[in-house]
Protein backbone atom coordinates (compact mmCIF):
# COMPACT_ATOMS: atom_id res chain seq x y z
CA UNK A 1 0.00 0.00 0.00
CA UNK A 2 1.28 3.44 -0.89
CA UNK A 3 1.76 6.18 1.63
CA UNK A 4 1.19 9.71 0.38
CA UNK A 5 1.80 13.16 1.79
CA UNK A 6 -1.09 15.60 1.77
CA UNK A 7 1.39 18.02 0.10
CA UNK A 8 1.56 15.68 -2.91
CA UNK A 9 -2.22 15.46 -3.07
CA UNK A 10 -2.40 19.27 -3.06
CA UNK A 11 0.20 19.51 -5.84
CA UNK A 12 -1.78 17.02 -7.94
CA UNK A 13 -5.00 18.91 -7.21
CA UNK A 14 -6.52 15.83 -5.56
CA UNK A 15 -7.26 17.88 -2.43
CA UNK A 16 -7.35 21.56 -1.54
CA UNK A 17 -6.66 23.25 1.77
CA UNK A 18 -8.33 26.53 2.72
CA UNK A 19 -7.92 28.58 5.89
CA UNK A 20 -11.06 30.19 7.28
CA UNK A 21 -11.81 33.89 6.84
CA UNK A 22 -9.55 36.17 8.82
CA UNK A 23 -10.93 38.53 11.45
CA UNK A 24 -10.80 41.43 9.02
CA UNK A 25 -13.10 39.49 6.68
CA UNK A 26 -15.56 38.25 9.29
CA UNK A 27 -16.25 40.61 12.16
CA UNK A 28 -18.07 39.67 15.36
CA UNK A 29 -20.69 42.30 14.52
CA UNK A 30 -21.73 40.18 11.49
CA UNK A 31 -23.03 37.33 13.66
CA UNK A 32 -26.83 37.13 13.84
CA UNK A 33 -29.35 35.22 15.97
CA UNK A 34 -30.80 33.27 13.04
CA UNK A 35 -28.96 32.29 9.88
CA UNK A 36 -26.36 29.85 8.62
CA UNK A 37 -24.21 28.15 11.29
CA UNK A 38 -20.49 28.90 11.46
CA UNK A 39 -18.26 25.99 12.43
CA UNK A 40 -15.66 27.14 14.95
CA UNK A 41 -12.95 25.27 16.87
CA UNK A 42 -15.27 24.68 19.86
CA UNK A 43 -17.63 22.82 17.52
CA UNK A 44 -15.03 20.27 16.35
CA UNK A 45 -15.18 16.77 17.81
CA UNK A 46 -13.45 13.59 16.77
CA UNK A 47 -14.73 13.30 13.20
CA UNK A 48 -17.94 14.92 14.41
CA UNK A 49 -19.61 18.28 14.87
CA UNK A 50 -20.66 19.57 18.28
CA UNK A 51 -23.65 21.79 17.55
CA UNK A 52 -23.59 23.51 20.96
CA UNK A 53 -23.02 27.27 20.97
CA UNK A 54 -23.07 27.69 17.20
CA UNK A 55 -22.69 31.20 15.87
CA UNK A 56 -24.66 32.26 12.79
CA UNK A 57 -24.21 34.58 9.84
CA UNK A 58 -26.80 36.09 7.55
CA UNK A 59 -27.23 35.39 3.84
CA UNK A 60 -25.29 38.49 2.77
CA UNK A 61 -22.23 37.55 4.84
CA UNK A 62 -22.42 33.93 3.69
CA UNK A 63 -22.57 35.01 0.04
CA UNK A 64 -19.67 37.45 0.45
CA UNK A 65 -17.58 34.71 2.06
CA UNK A 66 -18.90 31.88 -0.14
CA UNK A 67 -15.36 30.49 -0.64
CA UNK A 68 -15.64 29.35 2.99
CA UNK A 69 -18.91 27.44 2.55
CA UNK A 70 -18.62 23.84 3.65
CA UNK A 71 -19.64 20.84 1.56
CA UNK A 72 -20.51 17.28 2.50
CA UNK A 73 -17.24 15.35 2.78
CA UNK A 74 -15.09 18.31 3.83
CA UNK A 75 -12.79 17.80 6.80
CA UNK A 76 -12.31 20.78 9.12
CA UNK A 77 -9.39 21.18 11.52
CA UNK A 78 -9.00 23.76 14.27
CA UNK A 79 -6.02 26.08 13.93
CA UNK A 80 -5.69 26.66 17.68
CA UNK A 81 -6.18 24.52 20.74
CA UNK A 82 -7.27 20.92 20.23
CA UNK A 83 -5.41 20.34 16.97
CA UNK A 84 -5.90 16.57 17.18
CA UNK A 85 -9.65 17.00 16.60
CA UNK A 86 -11.46 17.49 13.32
CA UNK A 87 -14.99 17.49 11.97
CA UNK A 88 -16.21 15.42 9.05
CA UNK A 89 -18.92 17.44 7.33
CA UNK A 90 -22.06 15.39 6.78
CA UNK A 91 -25.15 16.30 4.80
CA UNK A 92 -26.48 17.94 7.99
CA UNK A 93 -23.71 20.59 7.88
CA UNK A 94 -23.61 21.02 4.10
CA UNK A 95 -23.74 24.76 3.33
CA UNK A 96 -22.49 25.88 6.75
CA UNK A 97 -19.52 28.22 6.90
CA UNK A 98 -16.07 27.47 8.26
CA UNK A 99 -14.98 29.80 11.02
CA UNK A 100 -11.92 32.01 11.23
CA UNK A 101 -9.83 29.59 13.27
CA UNK A 102 -10.49 26.58 11.04
CA UNK A 103 -8.71 24.97 8.10
CA UNK A 104 -10.70 22.98 5.57
CA UNK A 105 -9.46 19.97 3.62
CA UNK A 106 -11.58 19.18 0.56
CA UNK A 107 -11.13 16.08 -1.61
CA UNK A 108 -11.28 16.95 -5.32
CA UNK A 109 -10.94 13.48 -6.88
CA UNK A 110 -13.06 10.33 -7.01
CA UNK A 111 -10.00 8.20 -6.19
CA UNK A 112 -10.07 9.31 -2.52
CA UNK A 113 -12.91 8.69 -0.07
CA UNK A 114 -12.90 11.69 2.27
CA UNK A 115 -14.53 9.59 5.00
CA UNK A 116 -11.52 7.25 4.81
CA UNK A 117 -9.23 10.24 5.46
CA UNK A 118 -11.39 11.27 8.40
CA UNK A 119 -11.14 7.79 9.91
CA UNK A 120 -7.36 7.86 9.42
CA UNK A 121 -7.24 11.21 11.25
CA UNK A 122 -8.76 9.43 14.28
CA UNK A 123 -5.85 7.01 14.67
CA UNK A 124 -3.63 7.39 17.72
CA UNK A 125 -0.56 7.75 15.48
CA UNK A 126 -2.06 10.63 13.56
CA UNK A 127 -3.31 12.39 16.68
CA UNK A 128 0.13 12.07 18.29
CA UNK A 129 1.72 13.47 15.11
CA UNK A 130 -0.60 16.49 15.16
CA UNK A 131 0.09 17.23 18.81
CA UNK A 132 3.86 16.88 18.33
CA UNK A 133 3.90 19.10 15.23
CA UNK A 134 1.70 21.82 16.73
CA UNK A 135 2.99 22.15 20.29
CA UNK A 136 6.55 23.45 19.97
CA UNK A 137 6.97 25.22 23.32
CA UNK A 138 3.73 27.17 22.99
CA UNK A 139 0.99 27.54 25.56
CA UNK A 140 -1.64 26.75 22.92
CA UNK A 141 -1.09 24.29 20.07
CA UNK A 142 -1.28 25.95 16.68
CA UNK A 143 -1.92 24.37 13.28
CA UNK A 144 -1.28 25.75 9.79
CA UNK A 145 -1.52 24.58 6.18
CA UNK A 146 2.16 23.58 6.05
CA UNK A 147 1.67 21.13 8.93
CA UNK A 148 -1.41 19.62 7.25
CA UNK A 149 0.65 19.20 4.07
CA UNK A 150 3.19 17.15 6.07
CA UNK A 151 0.59 14.54 7.09
CA UNK A 152 1.46 11.12 5.69
CA UNK A 153 -1.55 8.92 4.86
CA UNK A 154 -1.61 5.22 3.92
CA UNK A 155 -3.55 5.27 0.63
CA UNK A 156 -5.01 1.98 -0.61
CA UNK A 157 -7.05 2.00 -3.82
CA UNK A 158 -10.57 3.42 -3.66
CA UNK A 159 -12.31 0.03 -3.37
CA UNK A 160 -10.30 -0.79 -0.24
CA UNK A 161 -10.96 2.69 1.18
CA UNK A 162 -14.69 2.15 0.65
CA UNK A 163 -14.60 -1.25 2.40
CA UNK A 164 -12.76 0.25 5.39
CA UNK A 165 -15.32 3.08 5.58
CA UNK A 166 -18.24 0.61 5.36
CA UNK A 167 -16.89 -1.47 8.25
CA UNK A 168 -16.02 1.48 10.48
CA UNK A 169 -19.34 3.18 9.73
CA UNK A 170 -21.20 0.07 10.93
CA UNK A 171 -19.17 0.08 14.14
CA UNK A 172 -19.92 3.80 14.61
CA UNK A 173 -23.64 3.17 14.12
CA UNK A 174 -23.67 0.31 16.66
CA UNK A 175 -21.79 2.47 19.19
CA UNK A 176 -24.26 5.32 18.65
CA UNK A 177 -27.22 2.94 19.15
CA UNK A 178 -25.65 1.59 22.35
CA UNK A 179 -25.15 5.13 23.70
CA UNK A 180 -28.79 5.95 22.96
CA UNK A 181 -29.96 2.77 24.72
CA UNK A 182 -27.79 3.55 27.74
CA UNK A 183 -29.08 7.14 27.83
CA UNK A 184 -32.68 5.88 27.73
CA UNK A 185 -32.00 3.37 30.49
CA UNK A 186 -30.34 6.04 32.63
CA UNK A 187 -33.33 8.34 32.18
Amino acid sequence: MNTVLIRDLVQHQAVEIKTGPFGTQLKASEYVKHGTPVLNVRNLGFSSVNADKLEMVGDETLERLSAHKLQTGDIVFGRKGAVERHAYISENENGWMQGSDCIRLRVKTASINSRYLSYFFLTPQHRAFMISMCSHGTTMASLNQKIIEMISVPMPDRKVQDKIVAILSLIDEKAKNNREINDNLAA
